[in-house]
């Protein structure tokens, strides 16, 4: 009888995983495929490239010198990686500060109700959808110094025709108005999408109070879509960043350089050249500076994000 009463007890008193525990287990079980496949080509993708900075390998030989931080030294003290950067930092202004203003307009107007406002939003949103290299082409159409679009126009109104792709000057800004053009509609949606969040009462409350509109967008509008605004910048800063396909069709970095930026030289460097070593420390470079810029960008997010509760 005491060997039944104390194998009766030790069931009862048997360890359970409490219900919390397993519900939070489930959910890693489920998202632990996603993790590890991140991790390895994320995180092990970054590893591997800290690795080949520190080498110096032409991608054919398969003999590989170690020779530390050499390859940072080289990128640090040469001119035409620091020239790249300013290009880059120029082609990130330009593209970032005309196309989120931009776009914050056209989300204004796409806010409003009229006939044919869908086909409105429908149409700015297209050339988002159309594949990069698609619109570089077109856009080299365009502005081709010998029989472009925009040389046939200023012909017709009696103007001197330009060199815009092959112009040292004008080069750089043409692939701004691509960028422009290819992402305006994409982050005027994302605008609108805060522009219909915000409560119709706190309009209503400024009409009341005789706010002029402009002073309704300001202090209304503005602080309520903050989040929105904060994202919109972040992703455009990244894109501008990471853009490579529109200067490899357009101008393959010329003329002299002058489209060069970070990824482009960076893609010279490891796969015209075969310099991976150098390559891979511009990587991380990059990497760093997206990492730093990023970290200052959410910082900074509390002094004027405003987040609705």
């Amino acid at each position: 009888m005491s060997l039944v009463g104390s194998t009766g007890r030790e069931k009862k008193h048997r360890f359970q995983f409490p219900y919390r525990w397993k519900r939070e287990l489930t959910g890693w079980l489920f998202v632990l495929p996603t993790t590890f496949f991140v991790s390895l080509f994320g995180v092990g993708a970054i590893l591997y490239v800290l690795y080949l900075s520190f080498l110096q390998w032409n991608l054919i030989d398969p003999v590989k010198k170690w020779v530390g931080f050499h390859n940072y030294q080289l990128i640090l003290q040469d001119s035409s990686f620091w020239q790249s950067v300013f290009r880059t930092l120029l082609y990130l202004i330009g593209t970032t500060g005309i196309t989120v203003p931009f776009a914050l307009f056209i989300a204004v107007c796409m806010n409003k109700t009229f006939h044919g406002v869908r086909l409105f939003r429908t149409i700015f949103f297209m050339p988002y959808v159309v594949p990069t290299v698609a619109s570089a082409v077109v856009w080299f159409r365009f502005f081709s110094s010998s029989d472009g679009l925009m040389n046939a126009i200023f012909r017709l109104f009696g103007l001197p025709p330009q060199g815009w792709l092959s112009n040292y000057h004008e080069a750089l800004w043409v692939i701004v108005l691509l960028y422009v053009w290819q992402f305006t509609g994409y982050f005027a949606i994302l605008f609108l999408h805060g522009l219909q969040n915000v409560p119709d009462s706190l309009y209503e409350a400024a009409a009341v109070d005789g706010s002029t509109p402009f002073l309704i967008f300001w202090k209304i509008t503005l602080p309520m879509i903050s989040p929105t605004t904060f994202f919109v910048v972040t992703v455009s800063f990244i894109f501008s960043f990471l853009s490579f396909d529109q200067i490899y069709v357009l101008t393959e970095g010329g003329p002299a350089d002058s489209t060069t930026t970070l990824v482009y030289d960076l893609f010279e460097q490891g796969f015209e050249f075969f310099h991976i070593g150098i390559a891979s420390a511009m990587s991380i470079f990059l990497f760093l500076f997206l990492l730093g810029l990023t970290y200052l960008q959410f910082r900074g997010e509390s002094k004027w994000v405003h987040h609705q509760m």
